[in-house]
């Protein structure tokens, strides 16, 4: 600070220094880290003094009540690793919907309530319409 009758000067002296890699990407997969810490690992879009882009710790403290994310309870502390980062991610991974129809299809076991219904009528056509099934279905109640 220099006096220069009445104005006051300031400078301002700004040293370079380097600060020291937080080393996410040389930590073991199995080591265990906090869920703010694995903000800043690259597999979730994080990197050297930044926080993820892609995810929140919003984002993985509800995949951790749903279950999704597996977790470590260190005291009252929750750790992750990232084996199970790359775990979580991979049930987050959409699968491209494969088409309806076409020859290469592998056929699919029926599944569902429907399929799994008896028939009302053993002597039902397949070829029969819903309202004949319908009438017949009619016809067999009032003989009871």
């Amino acid at each position: 600070m220099t006096n220069d009758g009445d104005q006051k000067l300031y400078q301002l002296v700004v040293d370079e220094f380097e600060l020291p890699e937080p080393g996410f990407e040389d930590l073991h997969e199995d080591v265990p880290i906090s869920l703010d810490d694995a903000l800043f690992l690259p597999e979730l879009g994080g990197g050297s003094w930044k926080r993820s882009y892609l995810v929140t710790i919003n984002e993985l403290r509800s995949a951790v009540r749903r279950g999704d994310l597996g977790v470590e309870r260190h005291g009252k502390n929750l750790r992750t690793t990232r084996r199970y980062i790359a775990e979580w991610r991979e049930k987050c991974r959409v699968h491209p919907n494969q088409p309806a129809s076409g020859s290469d299809q592998p056929v699919r076991p029926k599944t569902g309530t429907r399929s799994n219904k008896l028939s009302t009528s053993s002597s039902t056509p397949e070829n029969k319409s819903a309202l004949d099934v319908a009438l017949m279905i009619a016809e067999e109640l009032k003989k009871r």
